[in-house]
């Protein structure tokens, strides 16, 4: 794609969505181009723009994994450039850091009490600690997992790697945890994989991103599970929980962006997303994880902007405990790929959820831009053929549903419907609310393998059925 193609479908865009910005067209062409280097360098340059370093840089990265196109160049030479000018800044800080320890220790020595005066326990306690919990916030243990490039040596793969940790995640205050995995195709290398289970590795390491040094390493001959490791058992078990939070906050947000999509505001309380049918945006709250040290989630609707709806959504329900990730999160999507017979779960560039689906004969399933409608657990159908749960998303019949056919998953057999395993449409039935849009179309999926995290499912009640109701979707 030329330049003026991308100006043509920028255009075409503002004109579909004229209340949208620049960045939401580029974060949307990406969506749909990722292998072309001139929507990244773009992203990148918006990204820029607004000051957000760590998110431009992971565009123009993007930009130089993609196939050399137009503005490959521009990227390298942008992505070169940052780089030298955060590291510019980084000694500036530095510097600055520096006398501001001087005159500190400074204070100190000056005004301290003398060496055999008593030391103010409240102050040396209280100050630092409400309840024994850190006053500014529980800091859990920061898993990162990265994909890198097939047929590395070992010197250049960690050569690589030091690289990566170097130039990441500046703003993060405490060591944290690399997981180093074989390259997944059609994902990004040396970027996060937020909702990846890691099966084998080519090693781990522990980074401080203050004093900049590897505390610890562990690099494997060839890539293991490994598991029989204490660091790598420990690191899957820390990453385990993290990516549970991660979930449950996606979640909550993308459903409270959609209620705002929906009804033009946001609800008094999260419990007003878990009504009763039709208003069961989501069968119940994702509990908080056992840390929290509360039971409710924090809910700050105050913090809504318009202006900037899903962007504020990491104020109304910010996450606690963890750093926000660098490629930031964005409302969940569907994307139905028919010539792969997948679904996948999509947060902006990251991939949630991969799902193995059985589609309608004879292109009878319809490609195109929809939205789910509605959510029923248990339709009622012909011999429960609908499976546990079914999400509408056009009027005339079609609906995403489970199956009391399991053999016909990955197949074109029904007459347009979608169908998942009983166990993969409950889940998706917790992650998307009503609004959730529903992208299909005849691409392959652009990752072919995926291993999702463990599958998490929230009862749904029995408030949320139609027993009167007997449905004649599409099967």
């Amino acid at each position: 794609m030329n330049k003026a193609q991308f100006l043509q479908e920028k255009s075409a865009f503002h004109m579909t969505y004229p209340d949208k910005s620049d960045l939401a067209f580029y974060r949307w062409f990406v969506e749909r181009h990722p292998d072309l280097a001139i929507g990244w360098y773009h992203l990148g340059r918006e990204r820029e723009m607004r000051n957000e370093i760590d998110e431009a840089l992971a565009a123009y990265r993007q930009a130089l994994h993609a196939k050399h196109g137009p503005y490959s160049e521009e990227a390298a030479a942008a992505y070169q450039d940052l780089l030298r000018k955060r590291r510019r800044g980084l000694w500036a800080g530095r510097i600055r850091l520096l006398l501001a320890s001087l005159l500190f220790f400074h204070a100190q020595f000056a005004f301290s009490p003398g060496l055999l005066s008593e030391p103010d326990k409240a102050a040396s306690t209280g100050a630092a600690f409400t309840n024994g919990k850190n006053a500014s916030g529980q800091e859990r243990p920061h898993v990162e997992v990265i994909a890198v490039p097939a047929g590395t040596d070992g010197k250049q793969l960690r050569h690589h790697v030091y690289d990566y940790v170097s130039g990441r995640r500046t703003a993060l205050k405490q060591p944290y945890t690399v997981l180093v995995v074989p390259e997944v195709t059609g994902a990004p290398l040396f970027t996060p994989l937020l909702f990846y289970r890691p099966g084998e590795l080519h090693g781990l390491l522990r980074y401080d991103p203050v004093s900049r040094t590897v505390l610890s390493q562990q690099w494997f001959d060839r890539p293991c599970a490994c598991d029989q490791h204490p660091a790598v058992r420990t690191a899957k078990l820390q990453l385990a929980e993290e990516q549970r939070t991660l979930e449950h906050l996606l979640i909550l947000r993308s459903a409270l962006y959609r209620h705002y999509q929906r009804k033009g505001s946001l609800p008094q309380k999260l419990s007003d997303l878990a009504r009763s049918y039709p208003g069961n945006a989501l069968p119940d709250i994702p509990p908080t994880p056992a840390w929290y040290g509360a039971t409710d989630w924090a809910y700050q609707p105050a913090a809504f902007r318009r202006e900037a709806a899903w962007e504020s959504m990491r104020h109304v329900v910010p996450l606690r405990g963890y750093p926000e990730p660098s490629v930031p999160l964005a409302p969940l999507q569907i994307h139905v790929h028919l010539d792969s017979h997948a679904m996948t779960l999509i947060s902006g560039p990251h991939l949630v959820r991969r799902y193995p689906i059985a589609i309608g004969k004879n292109g009878s399933t319809p490609a195109g831009y929809f939205s789910v409608l509605q959510k029923i657990s248990n339709p009622r159908g012909p011999d429960d053929i609908y499976g546990t749960r079914g999400l509408i998303f056009q009027q005339n019949g079609y609906a995403i549903h489970g199956t009391n056919h399991p053999a016909s998953i990955g197949q074109s057999v029904s007459l347009g419907c979608i169908r998942l395993h009983n166990r993969d449409v409950e889940e998706l039935y917790t992650f998307v609310a009503p609004g959730t849009e529903v992208i299909i179309s005849a691409h392959a999926a652009p990752v072919p393998r995926w291993a999702n995290p463990a599958a998490f499912v929230l009862p749904a009640g029995r408030d949320e059925e139609t027993p009167r109701v007997v449905y004649h979707w599409l099967h």
